[in-house]
């Protein structure tokens, strides 16, 4: 044990004089681990944040919500939709689902009318008027009537009725169904009304919580086709799930580049790390064949080399994640023109864990010339 201690000691001085005495060696391979990395990761950054960004358009055009129709015969009764709790649990959505009752006209303008379920009551009463009346939403961007109390007659009202309109943002699901606005009514009302008794069409939106690729819609779209078979049911779904398997496309050619470039990274190191290991220990080959003679397993010159290359790279690369996230705003600002957007550690991580990879594929390929060199036999160097 003694001796594998002054043995660790002794090489772990000689590296130090190495270092000294030759300052090119380690100095080249910290600046070029360095900035091969730091342009790893600006041209990796640049991807995640490109994809983030396309994500973050998907979601504002509406592309995470999935809708879908329901037409039952005329005089049937309606399909019985799922709750809210149930899509949650098992496609991890956020939905809600109406029921159209009919339309009015408001300042020459049609406006649908919807009703819910009572199992829906917590999602629809707090947009109703505080007397839990019927209420007149429209979205903020096209505020095309005044928020306020108004009178409005129902189709199949004999009499006008008195409703609030509402602002809703205009992500909002209910404006996503309908873009230029609707009338909602509690389910009592709406038995009073004459034309809900042919309604025939439930419509319900689900908004997928983690956007992932074209599956995270294809999924829900697939649960509601099995759902409107099994039903017996008439309808059709809508969502953006063939613009996103043509997204999907285009990112997965882009990790093909990224396997590329960190393919190109890897030869670079390698190549170096290589060359030098190799060159350094030629230059120290007789005295390590001399400690071999006295009984010094190969291993630990191997491992001598080895632990200096995964110290020398692993400063290099952490050098290089810090500069790259103290100064990311910086290139994400002046070379992206994308000042909205900014990585987070666990965003880029994936990429960090990439390059770490292959840097640990460079430090094990520069061992091998290391280890041919300690097996060689000792008479043939010392002779």
């Amino acid at each position: 044990m003694k001796s594998l201690i002054l043995t660790a000691l002794y090489l772990a001085r000689d590296t130090l004089n190495r270092w000294v005495s030759r300052i090119s060696s380690p100095l080249a391979r910290v600046l070029v681990v360095f900035f091969l990395s730091l342009c790893a990761l600006c041209f990796l950054g640049s991807y995640v944040i490109t994809a983030k960004a396309l994500r973050d358009k998907i979601r504002t055009q509406g592309g995470d919500l999935v809708q879908m129709m329901i037409f039952s015969a005329p005089g049937g009764n309606a399909t019985a939709l799922p709750t809210e709790q149930e899509l949650s649990d098992l496609l991890d959505v956020d939905s809600m689902a109406v029921r159209a009752v009919g339309s009015a006209m408001v300042d020459q303008r049609s406006v649908s009318i919807f009703t819910y379920d009572f199992q829906r009551s917590s999602q629809f009463v707090p947009l109703l008027s505080p007397s839990a009346g019927p209420c007149l939403l429209c979205p903020m961007d096209r505020p095309v009537f005044r928020p306020g109390p108004r009178d409005v007659r129902l189709t199949g009202d004999s009499t006008s009725r008195t409703l609030l309109v509402r602002h809703l943002p205009p992500d909002h699901m209910l404006m996503r169904l309908a873009p230029d606005g609707c009338i909602i009514i509690p389910p009592e009302t709406a038995e009073s009304l004459t034309s809900n008794r042919g309604s025939t069409m439930q419509r319900i939106i689900t908004r997928v919580r983690n956007l992932e690729g074209a599956h995270s819609l294809t999924r829900v779209e697939t649960y509601f086709q099995n759902m409107m078979r099994m039903e017996g049911a008439q309808g059709h779904v809508i969502s953006a799930s063939r613009m996103l398997r043509e997204m999907d496309v285009v990112l997965s050619n882009q990790n093909q580049c990224r396997a590329a470039f960190c393919i190109g990274i890897v030869g670079i190191v390698g190549i170096l790390l290589t060359a030098l290991a190799g060159m350094e220990y030629r230059q120290n080959e007789y005295i390590y064949t001399l400690m071999k003679s006295f009984g010094i397993h190969p291993a630990l010159l191997v491992g001598a080399f080895l632990v200096e290359n995964l110290l020398l790279v692993g400063l290099s690369f952490a050098a290089a994640v810090v500069t790259f996230m103290q100064s990311q705003q910086i290139i994400v600002t002046q070379f992206f023109k994308m000042s909205r957007y900014s990585l987070k550690l666990d965003e880029i991580m994936p990429e960090i864990h990439l390059i770490a990879a292959m840097l640990l594929i460079c430090i094990a390929v520069s061992s091998i010339p290391i280890i041919a060199a300690a097996n060689r036999e000792i008479g043939r160097v010392l002779k």
